[in-house]
């Protein structure tokens, strides 16, 4: 019973052990994962900041042509005795 006893205890011990590695393994992992995301976000926003700076400077170089307003057509005035007249035809 004794010799049983002990034999649970270490396999008891065992599997304690394997735990600890397997959840320090997990922690690694996750914290590279992590690593690697912030690595990623870091890259991402240091191109779109440059992209926005360089279409900011090229907005300055190449500013748009300015929008003149168009002259609205003038309406054509005709005189109420022309219209009277063609219409007692």
């Amino acid at each position: 019973m004794a010799n049983n006893s002990k034999s649970d205890a270490e396999v008891r011990y065992a599997k304690a052990q394997k735990r600890a590695q397997e959840a320090t393994k997990a922690q690694s992992d996750a914290d590279a994962e992590a690593k690697r995301v912030n690595d990623n976000t870091a890259r991402l926003k240091a191109l779109r900041l440059a992209k926005e700076a360089s279409d900011a400077a090229a907005a300055l170089a190449n500013p748009p042509a300015a929008k003149g307003r168009k002259k609205k057509a003038a309406a054509k005035s005709v005189r109420v005795e022309k219209l009277n007249a063609s219409n007692d035809d």
